[in-house]
């Protein structure tokens, strides 16, 4: 059977086809953040797509933040059938996450982040769902399908367990990127390394995104002093210009905005606050973004400013203009620009 293609970055509420169906052994890997203001996101698998009057719904799983609680249901013939509540959210809200939804003969299988969840025994027949719905507070960043005995169309995550459904995958740490970049999209974490002291607090997640389209976003979670953001990208031929955003999404402000504009021959700097720009910064040692060349951008954040170095060079330094840090969420890049890697 051929494999579907994964679908990348899509519109929230999404809706589209499941093609071929279900089947025994048939998995969803689901790829994204969620907000930290997110109150509930669902992922329905669907009996059509039909919205008026609505589909079956053969699995309903919503994790519901502002009830601390994930519920599973069916809705059959415009009637939802009785809850099935667990009362562990396994995915923190500013978290990036990974949910495998695998269907079996008797049931739906559930992981998060490489941990079985939970399993839904079939109320409708698996065979009837053609359609997968995901709405709610939530950032998708790869939807990819995985027929029976057919390796997934991207690197899975690196994650210190064992994966639960697929005993050969290989568990790796993630190397450092280089130049060289797979031709498929590739979705890796970082696993935590394991502390003796419970004090300790554990490193947070590292997240590699390869080729994404752009325009591109992605909600990083709260930014903090000593992180390090990559952007491996390749400018277009004829380029007009291209933009690489830090935003603190939920108030619409932008911490640092870098904007390359070849008709001013400039890389321009700013920050936009309660709507209102700020005062430009221009001055630079080089111009470093040649048209049709790659490049590798280094945002490293520091108590006091970003430090940006492009191909290894110190290119500028940002003073802070929006602080705290911790609400800055988001990274944005559009223009006229191809991406083969960003790391955060």
């Amino acid at each position: 059977m051929m494999q579907q293609q994964p679908i990348y970055n899509p519109i929230i509420p999404f809706t589209g086809s499941i093609v071929g169906g279900l089947q025994d052994g048939k998995m969803v890997i689901i790829q994204g953040q969620v907000p930290g203001h997110a109150k509930r996101f669902g992922v329905d698998f669907q009996c059509g797509s039909c919205e008026v009057p609505r589909a079956d719904v053969a699995f309903h799983l919503n994790i519901r933040y502002d009830e601390s609680a994930v519920v599973c249901n069916t809705l059959d013939c415009q009637r939802w059938g009785s809850e099935e509540r667990k009362s562990h959210i396994p995915i923190n809200a500013g978290s990036y996450f990974e949910l495998i939804i695998k269907s079996c003969y008797t049931c739906f299988q559930v992981s998060v982040n490489g941990q079985h969840f939970l399993e839904y025994r079939h109320r409708l027949p698996m065979t009837r769902v053609d359609t997968l719905k995901v709405s709610g507070d939530v950032h998708v960043n790869a939807i990819s399908f995985k027929e029976p005995d057919v390796p997934p169309a991207y690197a899975p995550p690196a994650y210190g367990a064992g994966h639960p459904f697929a005993s050969n995958v290989a568990v790796n740490y993630c190397a450092p990127p280089t130049f060289s970049m797979p031709a498929k999209p590739a979705y890796n974490v970082m696993a935590k390394p394991n502390s003796r002291n419970r004090r300790q607090k554990s490193t947070p997640a590292q997240v590699t995104v390869s080729n994404p389209a752009v325009p591109y976003q992605a909600y990083m979670g709260a930014i903090r002093p000593q992180q390090l953001i990559k952007i491996i990208g390749t400018v277009n031929t004829k380029p007009n210009t291209f933009t690489i955003n830090l935003k603190a999404k939920y108030a619409d402000n932008i911490a640092l905005h870098i904007s390359q504009r070849y008709a001013e021959n400039a890389v321009v700097r700013n920050s936009r606050i309660h709507q209102k720009w700020g005062t430009e910064e221009r001055t630079l040692p080089f111009l470093p973004f040649v048209p049709g060349q790659t490049f590798e951008m280094q945002i490293i954040v520091q108590p006091s400013c970003y430090k940006i170095l492009v191909n290894g060079r110190h290119l500028f330094n940002y003073n802070h203009r929006l602080q705290p840090l911790n609400q800055i969420d988001e990274l944005e890049v559009t223009g006229d620009i191809s991406l083969s890697l960003v790391q955060y």
